[in-house]
C-alpha cells in the first residue's frame, strides 16, 4: 500500500508541544513576578484597606502587571502564529521555518527569566525588558525576510505589525527610563503601556487572514 502523508498530523503535534512548553517558562517567570508582591495578613478590615494602600503604593504591583501583559502578548501572539502558520490550510511545509521560531522561543524564555531577575530597581527591569523585545522585534525581521517573495502558507503573517508594536513598545520603554524620576510612575506607565500593547496585539491575530487553500 503506498504510503499516507502524515505531516500535518507531525506539525500539529509539534506545535502543541511547543506552546505547551512555552507556556511552562512563561508561567514559571509569572509566578516569580506575583512572588515579588508582598502580600500581607490582615486581621481586620481596616487593616485590609491599609494592606490595600500599602500595596497600590507599591511599584512593584505594576511590575508584575507589566510582566504578566508582556508575556501573554508574546504567548498569544506565538501560539496563533503557530497553529495559523503550520496547521491551518495552506501552511507552511518546511521544517526549517518551524526550527526557527523554535530557536526564537527558547531565547524568548530564557529572556523572560533575565528580565525578572533584573531586581527591585524599575529602570533595570525596563531595560531588560526592552531586550526582550528587541528579539521580539528581530524575529519579525528575520521572518519577513525569509518568506519575502514566498507564497500560500509560506507568506508571513503578522511580522509587518509585530514590527510596529515591538517599536512602539521600544519608544515607551524609553519614555520611562529618560523621561520619569518617579519609580511608581514608570512602573504605572510601564503597566499601562504593556496592556495597550497585548491589546493591539491580540487585535492583530484575532483578526488573522489567510487565503483559501
Amino acid at each position: 500500500m503506498p504510503d499516507v502523508d502524515r505531516s500535518k498530523e507531525a506539525f500539529d503535534s509539534a506545535v502543541r508541544a511547543i506552546v505547551t512548553t512555552f507556556g511552562v517558562f512563561t508561567g514559571f517567570v509569572i509566578k516569580a513576578a506575583i512572588d515579588a508582591i508582598p502580600f500581607p495578613p490582615s486581621e481586620t478590615w481596616r487593616d485590609t484597606l491599609d494592606r490595600l494602600q500599602a500595596l497600590w503604593n507599591d511599584h512593584h504591583l505594576f511590575l508584575c502587571l507589566a510582566t504578566v501583559a508582556l508575556l501573554l502578548r508574546f504567548i498569544i501572539g506565538s501560539a496563533v502564529h503557530l497553529n495559523l502558520c503550520y496547521v491551518v490550510e495552506p501552511r507552511s511545509k518546511l521544517p526549517v521555518m518551524l526550527f526557527k521560531d523554535v530557536a526564537f522561543l527558547m531565547v524568548f524564555g530564557l529572556l523572560a527569566v533575565f528580565m525578572i531577575k533584573a531586581g527591585k530597581e524599575v529602570a533595570s527591569f525596563a531595560l531588560r525588558a526592552a531586550v526582550f523585545i528587541a528579539m521580539g522585534l528581530l524575529w519579525s525581521v528575520v521572518d519577513a525576510a525569509v518568506r519575502h517573495g514566498r507564497v500560500g502558507g509560506e507568506k508571513t503573517l503578522f511580522s509587518g505589525n509585530w514590527m510596529l508594536i515591538d517599536l512602539l513598545q521600544l519608544g515607551l520603554i524609553g519614555f520611562v527610563i529618560f523621561g520619569l524620576g518617579s519609580e511608581w510612575w514608570q512602573a504605572a506607565v510601564l503597566a499601562g503601556g504593556f496592556a495597550v500593547a497585548l491589546y493591539l496585539d491580540m487585535r492583530v491575530v484575532l483578526n488573522a487572514r489567510k487565503a483559501e487553500p
